[in-house]
């Protein structure tokens, strides 16, 4: 969901535009001892040839993410060329063999861009464009974008910003890629999963210890199967009867935690016919069996336990 800004009683789709354009840089007395921190970030626009930056040219052990506000850019990747148009990105480390600059056939390239360093940032980013590539159409998806423009408006709102609580910022940006590369559509909290979906979620917590069954979850969601389970996994990253497991896992760990029942009564309890069954599904999702859960072993034993994807 995009979150718009006003300033004056102009509507601003980012908190960067209440600013003025600018850049902002960061130099480090010591060497690099936190796991990511800023040396650059700002928002340009260019209108010539000569915006050209070389991959191999320019020192290293760095990472750049450039989203393209208006106009368009280029990127070339070793022998490949890439368009950069509006509400695209790419993300590169420093040095590798690639070029970004200003299209001849383009009138203006307006941008936000951060330059960060660092063991996590070259990590991740190097993850990062391993599983999403180095171009990163995102307009669907505005919350890297988000995360960035932030950070811009509050650099120059508070240049002195602490280097921590910047730092902070840089990995709610990197988690939001992360998230896109993990799944486009994923959504994790319940109240935002569409209707149909939501109802079969609803159906599976209120009756995960009954034999329920896809069409069960089909019918309560008002979806062909075909369709629902289709749906269901793009919205969540899980099959339907995955997601059904971990619900009944997540109530097993927590009757295993809070109660003195036996593991064969919690497996029939949350749904599993065979108590082997259960103890295998149980260790897929946990790592250890029902009983080490219980004993601590490996493992603890907290009070809720939830699994995730």
């Amino acid at each position: 969901m995009i979150t718009y800004y006003r300033k004056d009683e102009t509507i601003l789709l980012y908190p960067h535009e209440a600013c003025e354009r600018s850049s902002i840089g960061f130099k480090y007395l010591s060497e690099a001892g936190m796991p990511i921190r800023l040396i650059n970030i700002g928002w340009d626009r260019v209108v010539s040839p000569q915006y050209r930056w070389h991959g191999l040219r320019r020192g290293g052990g760095y990472a750049i993410f450039q989203y393209t506000l208006n106009g368009r850019g280029m990127l070339r990747i070793g022998e490949t060329k890439h368009a950069l148009p509006k509400e695209t990105a790419f993300l590169t480390v420093v040095p590798s063999d690639h070029e970004y600059y200003f299209s001849e056939e383009a009138s203006e390239w307006e941008f936000l861009y951060v330059v960060v360093n660092g063991s996590d940032a070259i990590h991740h980013c190097t993850e990062l464009i391993r599983r999403l590539g180095p171009v990163i159409p995102l307009r669907d998806r505005q919350e890297p974008v988000l995360a960035i423009s932030r950070l811009y408006a509050e650099l120059c709102r508070n240049p002195q910003l602490d280097k921590y609580v910047i730092s902070a910022r840089l990995y709610e940006w990197l988690m939001e890629l992360h998230r896109l590369a993990e799944g486009r559509d994923i959504v994790r909290a319940d109240e935002e999963l569409p209707g149909p979906i939501r109802a079969a979620v609803r159906l599976m917590k209120s009756r995960y210890s009954e034999d329920l069954s896809v069409d069960d979850m089909a019918s309560a969601a008002g979806l062909t199967k075909y369709h629902f389970c289709r749906q269901f996994q793009k919205k969540t990253g899980l099959r339907p009867n995955q997601y059904l497991r971990k619900i009944r896992v997540e109530q097993a760990a927590r009757l295993l935690r809070h109660t003195e029942r036996t593991v064969e009564a919690i497996a029939r309890e949350t749904g599993f016919g065979y108590t082997n069954y259960f103890i295998k599904v149980f260790r897929s999702f946990v790592g250890v069996t029902p009983n080490e859960y219980r004993l601590g072993k490996q493992v603890d034993p907290v009070s809720f336990l939830r699994v995730e994807q």
